[in-house]
């Protein structure tokens, strides 16, 4: 299982936001998302013939990684209109057979879909001899080692809000208590947490409104 580099995991913001998946609503990190369809990228089709050392490079505004390549279309590859184009099958076949990649192309459309979520534009991907792989970032800062922004650190108290929350948004604060186990005063101090850290917010009147996740912010 790949391990997020910890300058990477340190570094690089990660929003809360909630996918909808065949067992329900799930916590989602993109930026881990993001990282490891690009670790999987250069594993599966690199060129290993070829002695150029892969990268992954963090910037200020950007991660990229160069790899050696044997190049199908040469250029800017049009994430919208591509065919995938097996480099390494071998490779490719046992990351499937272990459940760390999907069917033949997924990883770019994977990579399409967390990007446009997590930066609100697309990867860039250049088919030449060195593959290079462009990702924008939301705006961070390296130097005295501290985040621009206070992390958002949610306990699993904060998460199961947010989960039973999306389930039903009318849910009240009673059937929170009776779900977390805990007094009318703790859910009350819960919610008003995640209100205050920007993750959730209350349309209409507390007998008649309903909440609203902010599935995404940037930190």
């Amino acid at each position: 299982m790949f391990k997020i580099p910890d300058k990477i995991e340190y570094a690089l913001p990660d929003p809360f936001y909630l996918e909808d998946t065949e067992q329900g609503p799930q916590r989602t990190s993109i930026r881990d998302k993001i990282v490891r369809e690009i670790a999987s990228n250069i594993l599966i089709h690199r060129e290993y013939t070829n002695e150029f050392p892969a990268k992954i490079i963090l910037e200020r505004k950007r991660i990229y990684s160069e790899n050696a390549n044997r190049p199908h279309d040469h250029g800017l590859i049009d994430l919208n209109n591509f065919s995938p184009f097996p480099k390494n099958p071998n490779i490719a076949r046992e990351f499937k057979e272990t459940g760390m990649a999907d069917e033949m192309g997924s990883g770019v459309r994977n990579l399409l879909k967390y990007v446009q979520i997590y930066a609100n534009t697309k990867p860039q991907l250049f088919d030449e001899d060195v593959f290079k792989l462009i990702v924008p970032i939301p705006d961070f800062t390296f130097g005295s080692n501290e985040p621009i922004n206070e992390p958002i650190n949610l306990s699993p108290a904060h998460e199961t809000i947010l989960l039973e929350i999306k389930k039903d948004p009318k849910i009240t604060k009673p059937q929170l208590e009776e779900i977390l186990g805990k007094s009318r005063a703790t859910v009350t101090r819960y919610i008003s947490e995640l209100r205050k850290k920007g993750l959730l917010d209350r349309e209409g009147s507390n007998k008649n409104g309903k909440w609203v996740i902010i599935k995404k912010i940037d930190r």
